[in-house]
């Protein structure tokens, strides 16, 4: 048995990874995954915007942001097609403060039955994903 896997990531602005790796972890629409060389073949959704962990094939541990999409292993090839994904250390916390913050604002003057609040929501939460991942990954703790 192989090793390593090909991972993919996909949003459409970019590929945010193609590489060999030697496990990867998620959230399925119906569960966590955990994803080693030779897996079975799935097809699932991701359904809400969370941390991606990867492990490199030289053992060290890695992670990334993604959100709404799909993910598929195929032939030893696991690719994520996402609306959005970036690996932690490329997420920018005053941004991620900034959409919180105007989510926040948007939030406090809907009608939470309105398709506007449940948007709004949705990108508070992205913006709460980011910052948490941020936090951990570069040792600044918590929110808050």
């Amino acid at each position: 048995m192989a090793s390593e896997f090909q991972l993919r990531v996909v949003t459409p602005d970019r590929t945010v990874a193609d590489r060999k790796v030697a496990g990867v972890s998620f959230r399925g629409i119906d569960g966590g995954y955990g994803i080693l060389p030779g897996h079975a073949p799935l097809m699932t959704a991701i359904a809400q915007a969370g941390t991606v962990e990867i492990t490199e094939t030289d053992g060290k541990k890695t992670a990334m942001f993604a959100s709404d999409g799909f993910a598929q292993m195929q032939n030893n090839v696991l690719t994520l097609v996402c609306e959005a994904g970036e690996m932690a250390e490329e997420i920018d916390l005053e941004r991620v403060k900034a959409a919180e913050a105007k989510a926040r604002e948007k939030l406090a003057h809907l009608d939470r039955l309105s398709e506007e609040f449940l948007k709004a929501e949705a990108s508070l939460r992205k913006a709460l994903a980011r910052e948490m991942l941020t936090r951990k990954h570069s040792g600044t703790g918590g929110i808050r």
